[in-house]
């Protein structure tokens, strides 16, 4: 895996705290899956905010004090935090002044996941208050997973959220992450049926993992419930006058 050695080089300045493994309780039944894996690629969105400069890099990003991107979730063990997983999706705010992490993780909800459900307790970098960051927001298919699952965390920084998307395997009586890949996809066809805009792959963020990561993130362009208001006001003001409006080979627990 690539970038260790600066994240633990962090710790100074990190809070030491303690991680919680998973426990071993009976199993609820199973969901259905939520959304097919795939996505139509041709169908992704190009767009481009003054707001979010970091998307114009052409070079790939690999500092975590590079921008409010968090590039790994990280465990904390007794000396010092390890980075398990990369961050995949990425979903800039700045844009959508109304939308936050509660909007963000409630397409989720929306689809059927669950918010209370056994994991595994992770971290990530703000590089803004230079601590380690407990998971602000998750969300999984099942409670827990006897039959594999669908999981995502997320953490928002500087106006901008980063979510691990994966699949775990079966849950036997612990899991793994079986595919990067697939949890991507999968997050990009939730947010592409709630009608938000998906580029995806469009990040380099250097954090190719074991097994199917390919180091990019896709970022996800949220529509904003203010501009709608704005359009709806317009409308109303319009139809007084009666004018028409056209309308990685390393296995990490999750």
């Amino acid at each position: 895996m690539t970038g260790r050695r600066p994240f633990l080089g962090k710790l100074a300045t990190a809070g030491v705290a303690t991680a919680a493994g998973l426990v071993i309780v009976p199993s609820p039944p199973e969901s259905p899956a939520t959304v097919s894996g795939t996505t139509d690629e041709s169908a992704d969105s190009a767009i481009e905010s003054e707001n979010t400069p970091w998307l114009e890099a052409d070079q790939p990003i690999t500092d975590e004090d590079a921008t409010p991107i968090a590039r790994y979730q990280f465990q904390a063990t007794e000396m010092e935090f390890e980075p398990t997983a990369p961050i995949n999706v990425v979903v800039p705010l700045v844009d959508a002044p109304d939308v936050d992490l509660e909007t963000v993780i409630g397409v989720f909800e929306d689809a059927g996941w669950t918010r209370e459900f056994e994991e595994y307790t992770r971290y990530a970098w703000d590089r803004s208050t230079e601590r380690y960051v407990l998971q602000e927001a998750t969300a999984a298919e099942t409670y827990y997973g006897t039959s594999g699952r669908l999981h995502v965390r997320c953490w928002e920084f500087e106006n901008v959220v980063s979510i691990q998307a994966h699949e775990d395997d079966a849950a036997r009586p612990f899991h793994v992450i079986d595919s990067y890949d697939r949890g991507r996809r999968v997050a990009e066809a939730l947010f592409r049926a709630n009608g938000w805009d998906v580029s995806r792959a469009a990040i380099d963020l250097d954090n190719a993992e074991h097994p199917d990561h390919d180091g990019y993130a896709s970022v996800v362009w949220p529509t904003s419930r203010e501009g709608d208001r704005e359009l709806d006001a317009d409308a109303a003001d319009t139809s007084e006058t009666g004018t028409d409006i056209d309308d990685g080979p390393e296995v990490n627990p999750t």
